[in-house]
Order: C-alpha cells, then structure tokens, then sequence
C-alpha cells in the first residue's frame, strides 16, 4: 500500500507580507502568527492588533493593522506597523509601512513616518510628519 503523494499548499493558503525591517517579501501561511523573516531572520508579528483601552508598552510591532479605538489610549515609545487606524489617543514614535488613518476625534503625539497618511476633520496632530510612497523602504529614526 502507497501513501498518497504530498500535497503543495493552495495558493489561497499563502500570502505575502514586507518585513518590518529590511522590506523585503516573505511568502508564508494564512495561518501563521509570527515568523523569522528569511532575509534579515528578524521576528514577525502577523497579527492585527485592536486597543480598546489603555496600554503602555515600550514598544509595539506588528506587520498588522493597529487599531486604536475611540476609548483606547496607547503610550510607547515605538509603534511600527504595517497599517495603522486611530480613532483614540497614541503618543509614539510611529513607523508606518502602510496607510495610516486618524479618525476626526484622534489625537497623536509624536513623529511618524508613514507611507500615506488620511486625516479626519478635528483631529489632532503633534509632532514631525515624514510621508512617502510605499517603494521606499522606511527605516525608524534612531
């Protein structure tokens, strides 16, 4: 009796994501939560992160989207991510590798580096704002 021959992985069961770090491609599984990235072997968080109340970290990385909810407020030191949303309170410094979305209500404090950035009416925004197209890799100031 033969064993059935392995089956590659869907192409529905991959997707590929840009390392935090380095910004370059990783295929890997839907499935995944954290990974070595296979250029620069640094740890990747893939998950999405909702906050809906207050948080202090030193830092908070994630190739996820961020959501900071109306009644959440962060305080770090760095927030690097692949999407950010802010509808509350985050004072950080922020690395965006993605689109970055402050509802009318938010307030940020500090400097961000995004690759774009859409702010609502209200907001309110403190701090130095380096936006670039997404090509660019996106280094967090030191």
């Amino acid at each position: 009796m033969t064993s059935p021959p392995l089956k590659s992985p869907l192409p529905d069961d991959r997707q590929t994501i840009i390392c935090l770090y380095c910004a370059k491609p990783n295929e890997i599984s839907r499935k995944a939560v954290t990974i070595n990235c296979r250029h620069c072997n640094k740890l990747l968080r893939i998950e999405d992160l909702v906050i809906k109340q207050y948080q202090a970290r030193r830092t908070i990385d994630t190739t996820g989207i961020i959501t900071v909810e109306k009644k959440g407020h962060v305080v770090a030191d760095l927030v690097h991510c692949g999407g950010l949303v802010i509808r509350g309170k985050l004072k950080a410094q922020i690395v965006c590798r993605g689109p970055m979305l402050v509802g009318p209500e938010a307030e940020v404090k500090g400097d961000v580096t995004a690759a774009s950035l859409a702010v609502g009416a209200g907001a309110t925004l403190e701090g130095q704002y380096r936006i670039g197209p997404r090509g660019e890799p996106v280094e967090p100031p030191s």
